[in-house]
């Protein structure tokens, strides 16, 4: 705790704004950076904030900060407060309002699904501003707990309550259609980096079935995964719709190596971003994967 008095400093939004900045950026220099402020300036904001609460907010680190369980709390609280500021502000100056949100998809459907949301999220709102992120699913977890995203689908190990499952599918064996891998010992296989619980299931099956292996690349993105299965050096594991028009690459056979079952595909929400545009997103989504599936 920190020493305050029975009243505190005055929390005002000029506070929340620097709080905001430096959790997104996960530093104070980055979050400096943002407000065109110096370091220093940011830190007694910081500290004036903290002073203000009886808490601290951020826990630092060598490689910068991390937010607090005060901090988390007051994550998606900031939030509200600076968007209904920014929102008064602008329709009190006669601007027109422009509600924005931020969606992180999976690079692996990318080019294929990610166009049908994109369309039809525009016709369906289209005076609202849509920011994509295609990345690891990995990386949305930790994106969403630091308000980096709104939303986002992504492939989580357990599935929370709050998760809306979108999508269910195979996750299968894939090789190169001009070359024969999987008949190999030890079997070349190509992995995604430590981070991915992917990673373990695969290995365990292996380990399992007493099949001999060799990891001949780990990547932290999809498409190295697939390059190397394309460029015939390995074998790995991709959802069964992307394999869909992607030349060079083929399922195998189910009987050849261990059944790895469904991977799920979910929408998550970031804390307090629950709102009439988020849930407008969501059904736009549910709708395109509902219409793929047919």
């Amino acid at each position: 705790m920190i020493e305050t008095d029975s009243l505190g400093d005055p929390l005002d939004s000029a506070l929340l704004r620097v709080f905001l900045a430096v959790a997104r950026a996960g530093s104070l220099s980055a979050g400096a950076a943002q407000l065109l402020r110096t370091q220093s300036a940011v830190s007694l904001q910081v500290q004036k904030l903290e002073r203000a609460l009886g808490q601290r907010v951020f826990e630092r680190h060598g490689r910068g900060v991390m937010l607090t369980p005060a901090g988390e709390q007051l994550l998606p609280v900031a939030r509200h407060v600076v968007d209904v500021l920014d929102q008064a502000a602008a329709r009190l100056r006669g601007a027109p309002v422009v509600e924005e949100i931020r969606l992180g998809v999976p690079e692996e459907y990318s080019d294929t699904i990610l166009p049908a949301i994109l369309a039809g999220f525009a016709e369906d709102q289209p005076a609202a501003r849509l920011f994509v992120r295609c990345m690891s699913s990995m990386d949305f977890p930790r994106a969403l707990a630091h308000g980096e995203l709104d939303l986002a689908l992504h492939s989580p190990q357990e599935i929370a309550a709050t998760d809306r499952v979108v999508h269910s599918e195979r996750a299968v064996w894939a090789g190169s259609r001009f070359r024969d891998l999987e008949s190999l010992r030890p079997l070349p296989v190509a992995l995604f980096d430590r981070t991915c619980w992917w990673r373990e299931r695969c290995l365990d099956l292996l380990r399992h079935c007493d099949l001999d292996y060799r990891i001949v690349l780990t990547s932290e993105s999809v498409a190295g995964v697939r390059a190397a299965i394309a460029a015939g050096i390995a074998v790995g594991v991709l959802p069964h719709s992307t394999l869909s028009g992607q030349a060079g690459l083929r399922m195998l056979a189910d009987d050849v190596l261990p059944p790895l079952g469904e991977t799920h595909l979910v929408l998550s929400a970031a804390p307090g971003r629950t709102g009439p545009l988020a849930a407008r997103l969501a059904t736009v989504i549910a709708n395109v994967f509902a219409a793929a599936a047919t």
